[in-house]
């Protein structure tokens, strides 16, 4: 948790204090300034040229700095940047959040040795640790090269990128995919599989759910030919997910289902078998089925809890109090929603989505009892985790809405 600041309001302070400044310099934007840059084919002048027609003076020699690590741009740099390069002012902030990790990441070990660390640590939950521990597995690839190397790099991408979804952090996420697919033609069928698959997961955080759907239903079809069963029941999670934001329950249990029964032919996987558990009982609950539903939220819960799957139990307890309130027991509720927070907000890696939907339960609670004093600082948490959030879902679209209403509001006051 940063505070009250959100992640640009930093990034503006850390910018304009820092630029010129070795102290503020950061190697990673700096890296990431030059891989966009490269990507449209741009040379340092053609960068300071396109500046100057948005109104910002960014000279090539300066920009060489910020490429090289040497300085920090200002905020009013990175948002011509951002313009120029198509992306959001939110992925340099992204970007920085990544440094912390710099310490972290290994400065030797073979390519395989590398991405079975990474896959250790992302199986703890350690998902910063496991990012460079692949970032470091890829630039052994591409330092090495040889016959198996566009496979081994898009595989290592591939696990960068199911590292930033896990951290949150879509936007960066969805370039990694399509920087994978950019090169489909020379892949596997597998990894190309696996691509879509997440670039789907990543469409329906972001609210897109058309596109996450036709997205999905393509991976479907093709998992089946291929007769990849992890995939198709990453596939129908997807598509029951879909659904469930949609408001369908009917429908998500139904696809819920299926991944499920797929999932058990193959064995293992006990995270996604769990988070399967929890949405199936999620719906159970939605649709009135509450013993039903909470008998399968708390057996998703144990197995959670038996094997460290700290995302999974948390996103249980706050499935489990959504069944109290509808049973009308409050206060169980709300104990429940405080048991989720504890778990979701340890600081080596908050789950801000979850925080964001803890907090949304207390603010409509507030509201329908009337309570103005617990509805203002239920209103303040949902604030600041908004600003911290890519992800999008009904509760989040809702809050948005409330925003957007009491702007109005206030505009047709002032006026």
């Amino acid at each position: 948790m940063r505070g009250a600041m959100t992640p640009v309001e930093e990034l503006e302070a850390a910018g304009t204090a820092a630029e010129g400044t070795r102290s503020g310099a950061s190697a990673r934007l700096g890296a990431y300034l030059r891989r966009l840059r490269e990507g449209y084919g741009y040379s340092l002048r053609r960068v300071e040229e396109r500046a100057l027609a948005l109104g910002e003076a960014i000279d090539n020699s300066q920009l060489s700095r910020f490429e090289k690590g040497k300085a920090l741009p200002s905020f009013e740099k990175l948002r011509a940047l951002a313009r120029i390069f198509n992306v959001s002012v939110q992925n340099f902030s992204d970007v920085l959040d990544l440094e912390q990790y710099e310490p972290f990441k290994p400065d030797q070990g073979s390519h395989d040795d590398l991405m079975a660390e990474g896959h250790r640590l992302f199986r703890q939950g350690d998902h910063g640790r496991a990012f460079v521990t692949y970032e470091r597995a890829l630039e052994v690839v591409e330092e090495r090269g040889g016959a198996q190397a566009a496979e081994q790099a898009a595989e290592a991408r591939r696990h960068m990128a199911l590292a930033l979804w896990r951290l949150g952090k879509l936007s960066m996420t969805e370039q990694e995919l399509r920087r994978i697919l950019k090169d489909a033609p020379g892949l596997s069928g597998r990894t190309r599989l696996r691509t879509l698959l997440l670039l789907g997961y990543v469409y329906r955080e972001m609210g897109d759910l058309y596109l996450a759907s036709v997205v999905a239903r393509d991976c479907l079809e093709v998992a089946l030919e291929l007769g990849d069963l992890e995939t198709q029941a990453g596939v129908l999670n997807t598509l029951g997910n879909i659904h469930h934001d949609q408001g369908d329950f009917v429908r998500a249990l139904d696809f819920y289902g299926r991944a499920r029964a797929v999932l058990a032919s193959l064995g293992g996987r006990e995270e996604m078998a769990a988070t399967l558990l929890t949405n199936i009982g999620g719906c159970l609950v939605a649709l009135r089925r509450h013993e039903e539903g909470m008998a399968r939220i708390r057996e998703a819960l144990a197995q959670a809890q038996q094997r460290g799957l700290r995302r999974v139990a948390s996103l249980a307890l706050t499935r489990l109090a959504e069944a109290y309130f509808q049973r009308g027991d409050q206060a169980r509720g709300l104990s429940l929603l405080s048991e989720s927070d504890t778990l979701a907000s340890r600081p080596e890696e908050a789950y801000h989505d979850i925080l964001f939907l803890n907090a949304y339960h207390r603010w409509t609670l507030a509201r329908r009892e009337s309570n103005p004093t617990k509805e203002r600082m239920a209103f303040g948490r949902l604030r600041v985790l908004r600003s911290l959030i890519e992800r999008r879902f009904p509760e989040v679209e809702a809050f948005d809405r409330a925003i957007e209403q009491s702007r109005r509001r206030h505009h047709g006051q002032a006026s």
